[in-house]
């Protein structure tokens, strides 16, 4: 995580090769997020606008919890207004999509 994001990451997280972390994601600790996983991308909001999809803001962000592993190349969307939370203890396998304002396990 760059220094110029305002996300949190805490202490002992363990990151593998071409993870990506989008700003304002907050990480627990003893997380592991395994390669090609990304992190707080936007949702997929389109709203009708006289035929034509407009693209919805995607302003909320991703929490994880303590204790939670990310198997390879997962993406998780940061929340239309909210968060998308992944509770504490939660463990997640290769190639899944978490789409925006899921709350998923124990509360972080």
């Amino acid at each position: 995580m760059s220094s110029a994001t305002t996300g949190k990451l805490a202490n002992d997280v363990n990151l593998f090769p071409n993870v990506t972390i989008y700003p304002r994601a907050e990480i627990g600790q003893r997380v592991r997020v395994h390669a090609g996983t990304v992190i707080g991308s936007d949702g997929f909001g389109y709203v009708q606008d006289g035929g034509i999809h407009r693209k919805v803001p995607q302003i909320g962000n991703v929490i994880i919890g303590d204790d939670v592993e990310i198997g390879a190349n997962v993406t998780i969307d940061r929340g239309a207004l909210g968060p998308t939370v992944i509770g504490k203890g939660t463990k997640i396998d290769n190639l899944v999509q978490i789409a925006h304002n899921v709350e998923s396990g124990k509360a972080p």
